[in-house]
């Protein structure tokens, strides 16, 4: 029997109709990977006078799964849709390109994208549904876009047939060369000031969501999921000149600011002008100083902002993110 090798476990995913309910793996990720492990908690019994357990009866099971990889014009798209809500149609701009947008309510759910998710190869494979992404991490600095981040789904179900002959995103990666951090005012004027010696950017969404247990011997694993109280937090590893501590101010004040995050491709999506790009922007408060610290010579200091939700920007909102590729569906 031929042995199963790790280099050959490929995950690919599909976007699902009912949560829970599995579609085709149609989609082959390139540039971010999802490595899941089975999880459980059993209920253990060990009378009194006996050294050992004597009944560990099987409880809850389900997936939880790590998420890393590189920055992707296109690949993250599904990301998004999962974590934060499930984007409208997209706009066409300059004919083949389409911009997504994705925003989350501050006081009503959001309505997210679940996963059939698929990993292995020719020896042997398994699935999860109701792959939910609950926290994602993105890292920019002159070495590239890091993405990090959990997603959880319910229970593996294992010897499985992966699907057949899914597709792949373009490989459209975030180079570093791309980046721009831009802080402002207002949520009007976002875009207007360029910060010029930021050192790295992390924007982080978090404890999105927990599992909904229920008795009900025809659920094998969890029924559904709740939000939960998110961590939303941007940082900004900063020179500590002139521009960087600016933020002291702000901190003391108690000011909103608002911080865009854009990586602007290259390479065109649309046919004449528009550009693969993704646009973060977000409404902060300081909320903690990091120390002092050399970086590569540099005298720096990390400024930890809360991402807040801010009513007077448009119809209330803590941030928006706008993708431009040329997906036309998930």
């Amino acid at each position: 029997m031929p042995e199963r090798s790790s280099l050959t476990q490929g995950v690919q995913v599909g976007i699902e109709t009912v949560p829970g309910t599995n579609v085709a793996a149609n989609k082959k990720f390139v540039s971010i990977g999802i490595t899941p492990a089975v999880q459980m908690d059993p209920m253990e019994f060990r009378p009194m006078g006996s050294k050992y357990n004597t009944i560990v009866t099987p409880g809850k099971e389900w997936v939880e799964a790590d998420i890393e990889g590189i920055g992707s014009y296109t690949e993250l798209l599904w990301f998004f849709s999962s974590l934060i809500a499930a984007p409208g149609a997209p706009t066409t701009v300059d004919t083949s390109a389409r911009k997504w947008a994705f925003e989350s309510a501050s006081s009503a759910e959001d309505t997210v994208k679940t996963m059939t998710v698929e990993q292995g190869g020719v020896v042997r494979a398994h699935k999860f549904n109701y792959g939910l992404v609950s926290e994602l991490e993105l890292t920019f600095n002159r070495d590239g876009v890091e993405v990090g981040g959990a997603m959880i789904g319910q229970r593996i179900s294992d010897n499985i047939t992966l699907t057949v002959t899914p597709t792949t995103p373009p490989q459209l990666p975030i180079l570093p060369t791309d980046l721009d951090v831009w802080l402002d005012a207002t949520s009007a004027g976002l875009g207007t000031t360029k910060l010029l010696r930021v050192l790295e950017a992390t924007w982080t969404l978090g404890d999105r969501f927990n599992p909904v247990w229920v008795l009900n011997s025809t659920l094998p694993s969890f029924a559904a999921h709740v939000e939960s109280e998110p961590n939303a937090q941007l940082k900004l590893l900063m020179e500590a000149d002139a521009e960087g501590m600016t933020q002291l101010t702000q901190m003391r004040a108690g000011t909103t600011k608002y911080i865009r995050i854009k990586g602007t491709s290259p390479t065109l999506a649309g046919a004449v002008t528009e550009p693969y790009s993704l646009m973060i922007d977000s409404a902060c408060k300081v909320a903690e100083v990091g120390d002092f610290s050399d970086e590569d010579g540099v005298y720096a200091i990390e400024w930890t902002f809360d991402i807040v939700h801010d009513g007077s920007w448009g119809t209330g909102k803590a941030f928006h993110i706008d993708l431009v590729n040329k997906e036309t569906t998930l």
